[in-house]
């Protein structure tokens, strides 16, 4: 992007000046008079001007070299400090631990206490009371009675049959015509009966057809073996497992079946499968005991409103016993969170945890990434940021006529915060790019031209890569600062890596997003980098953030297609050039174009790539000035009309975004002059997310005016995040574009209709 100040400023004497020495001053002229006095004042103000460039220079170094010992001994103090850290956390650790066994221990005595106690009832009842309960001897003796009147040849033997077919299905009601359910969610799961419980005599309807008859049939049996038990003195147990129809009446099993619990249909998981089975592992670890002279418990409650008591009061006791487990588990959760901070040094949050332990694993998702299930975590949205990017700045310091400054992504954060978006997201650790990452779109020469400082440029070999980085030149800048032009301000000591950071955090959230580990993201970086080409730095850009991130998917994680949509005012022309001959990479800019004559003067409808890439290059390139400006009318309408049509057809998997802000209203030229809603962004940014499953990034790139940035920013984020945005205006919606756009559209339809992608 470019200031009002055009082209690249000179030094003095009308080219670039090296800051060590120029060689086109000659010595001072000595020795001999006829020297003109006007010609030797200049020729000093000559050499104070290269003194002061000098002195510059060696305060820089100096500075620098203050700076590597200041940051040697940062970490010598973050050592320190981490291994303070390390025996504190050890020591918390322990008291953790020894107070969770004496939790433990605790736990274990009142449950032990609770068993003693209701063993204690049940020995101490009276002989006359009745009870709902049947003990364990008399459960074990009953079962034992129904056996022996069960075998072959005894007089009155039981036979309760069922059929041998299994239940596909459960019932949730006893009526008989009601339709069997398939499992759904929330429903607890078919049980099968096993052979092992006799056959059915050759009828079609199962025993529950008949659901009066059979209750009858078997309440009567019951209360005759009842009367038996009374009048013979002699007490079997009878196993209370539970069936369909009669919760907790059991019907005799051989002795050496396995088990087989009968859910009561339409009660919740709770009461069936859990309550049921642990009774069942209780009954068998408890002793035989000694027979009884006669039993001390009677029938259970026949009636349904008894029935149900019973179920609503086993339910409660169950809801207690979790209740008082997820209490604990909170207690735990509460320390452990404690103990997280007090390991934090850095401000930064934790990570959430993807999911608990306790939970079942994420089910495959229609549309994973390189047929991965995705990680399910707490926040679905990324940010991510990085204040060393805001090193980056002209050594003179005045932010009013650089308007690519720190001031940018410190307020779009700001922003973030205030409105509570950030609490909402999960904020990403940013990195500083490689040199080889960059060299995936960069020459060698360029990436170690703007990748490397003073202080680590030592560590390079002299040889091979410090020939072209001695002979470093930069402008002169008017303000006294130095540049590659008015617009792209460097700083010998902070650009390098502040560049590199902007980078690296892109690289950092795509990756996430890519791998399915984040579902979207949005990346507060400066400065931008659309307009660096191979070997360029330009319009305020060094490194292509977005270009190098597509690279990197592509090498790294086999990312087959990627959609590069690019809304800023200005063309990309560093993007589109990384990609110009790449089937693999669609590029789509919406861009000032007029007919060439905005910066920086490329992307015309034409240029839709050469080679294997032709038909993936858009350029929908507005012309005719800002008489009337473009706003969302004419946005909305390339979108519904070329973007959105053309991105579907290519069917991406991860869709990147250049998000320059400057064609918002309050930019004006050359650095805007359109009047694009900020509201406006977050629709189109809702649309973009129709595409590769959600997969959508977005990079910070131009935008100078605060407001409008911030604004745009949060409108954004809050579609990331799946907010329902503020409706745009009706008029907006029913309006045509103006003739302008209406034209430029048409000329891109036209040279675009010819691809098939």
């Amino acid at each position: 992007m470019q200031s009002p100040v055009g082209g690249s400023e000179q030094g003095v004497g009308g080219g670039p000046v090296d800051l060590r020495t120029d060689p086109r001053l000659g010595p001072l002229g000595g020795g001999g008079g006829g020297v003109d006095p006007a010609m030797r004042e200049q020729q000093l103000q000559h050499e104070l001007l290269l003194l002061k460039q000098q002195q510059e220079l060696q305060k820089q170094l100096l500075f620098a070299e203050f700076q590597k010992q200041h940051e040697v001994l940062t970490r010598q103090h973050e050592v320190q400090l981490q291994e303070h850290l390390k025996i504190l956390a050890a020591k918390r650790q322990q008291e953790l631990e020894q107070k969770r066994k004496l939790e433990q221990q605790r736990h274990e005595e009142l449950e032990k206490q609770r068993l003693e106690q209701q063993l204690l009832m049940l020995r101490n009842k009276e002989k006359g009371k009745e009870s709902a309960i049947a003990s364990t001897e008399v459960k074990l003796k009953l079962q034992e009675f129904l056996l022996s009147k069960k075998e072959p040849g005894t007089p009155g033997g039981l036979n309760h049959s069922f059929p041998q077919k299994c239940w596909g299905a459960h019932h949730t009601s006893l009526d008989p015509n009601s339709p069997p359910q398939s499992n759904t969610p929330g429903t607890p799961p078919s049980y099968k009966l096993p052979p092992l419980l006799g056959s059915y005599e050759g009828r079609d309807d199962f025993p529950l057809r008949k659901t009066g008859e059979w209750m009858h049939c078997c309440m009567s049996q019951l209360r005759s073996l009842h009367q038996t038990l009374n009048t013979d003195g002699t007490v079997s147990s009878l196993n209370l497992y539970t069936s369909p129809s009669l919760p907790n009446i059991s019907l005799g099993l051989p002795a050496n079946s396995h088990l087989t619990v009968i859910p009561m249909y339409g009660q919740s998981p709770l009461v069936t499968g859990e309550r049921v089975s642990n009774s069942m592992r209780t009954v068998n670890k408890l002793p035989r005991h000694r027979p009884l002279s006669r039993t001390q418990s009677a029938p259970l409650p026949q009636s349904p409103q008894a029935l149900q008591q019973l179920v609503m009061q086993q339910q409660h006791q169950h809801f207690l016993e979790k209740q008082k487990q997820y209490q604990l588990n909170k207690h735990h959760l509460q320390q452990l969170n404690v103990f997280q901070a007090s390991l934090s040094i850095s401000g930064m949050p934790h990570r959430p945890l993807g999911r608990a332990q306790s939970s079942p694993a994420t089910a495959s998702v229609k549309g994973a990434p390189m047929g991965e299930v995705p990680i399910k975590h707490l926040f679905t949205t990324g940010l991510v940021y990085d204040t060393f990017m805001l090193k980056h700045q002209c050594m003179c310091g005045n932010t009013h006529i650089h308007p690519e400054h720190a001031g940018r992504i410190q307020s779009v954060w700001s922003r973030l915060q205030e409105t509570g978006l950030l609490g909402r997201c999960e904020r990403i650790r940013g990195r500083k790019a490689t040199l080889d990452e960059i060299q995936t779109v960069h020459s060698e020469y360029h990436t170690l031209l703007y990748g490397t400082s003073p202080l680590n440029r030592q560590k390079l070999d002299s040889k091979k890569l410090l020939g072209p980085i001695s002979q470093k030149m930069y402008a002169v800048l008017p303000c006294g600062g130095i540049g590659v032009d008015s617009d792209t301000v460097w700083n010998e000591m902070h650009s390098s890596g502040a560049v590199r950071m902007a980078v690296g955090c892109v690289i950092e959230l795509a990756f996430k997003v890519a791998a399915g580990e984040l579902k979207n993201g949005f990346a507060v970086v400066r400065p931008p980098g659309h307009h660096a080409e191979e070997s360029t730095a330009m319009g305020f850009c060094f490194f292509n953030s977005v270009a190098i991130t597509a690279k990197l998917l592509q090498q790294k994680l086999g990312v087959s297609k990627i959609l590069i949509v690019d809304w800023d005012i200005h063309h990309g022309n560093g993007t589109q050039q990384a990609f110009y001959n790449d089937p693999n990479v669609l590029y789509i800019s919406m861009h000032r174009y007029d007919d060439g004559n905005f910066f920086p003067g490329s992307g015309a409808p034409e240029e839709v790539g050469v080679g294997p890439g032709v038909g993936f290059n858009t350029n929908i390139a507005w012309t005719g000035g800002v008489e009337p400006p473009m706003g969302d009318v004419e946005y909305l309408t390339a979108f519904r009309t070329v973007v959105m049509p053309i991105a579907n057809e290519f069917s991406p998997d991860v869709v990147l975004v250049s998000a320059g802000f400057d064609a918002v209203e309050g930019h004006q030229s050359p650095l805007g002059g359109y009047n694009v809603t900020a509201k406006c962004f977050g629709h189109l940014t809702k649309q973009l997310m129709k595409l590769a499953g959600g997969r959508v990034v977005l990079a910070l790139e131009g935008g100078h005016d605060l407001t409008a940035i911030c604004d745009a920013s949060e409108s954004c984020v809050a579609a990331l995040l799946g907010d329902e945005l503020d409706p745009l205006p009706q008029a907006v919606l029913q309006q045509k574009p103006c003739p302008k756009a209406a034209a430029s559209l048409e000329r891109v339809i036209e040279i675009q209709s010819e691809f098939v992608r």
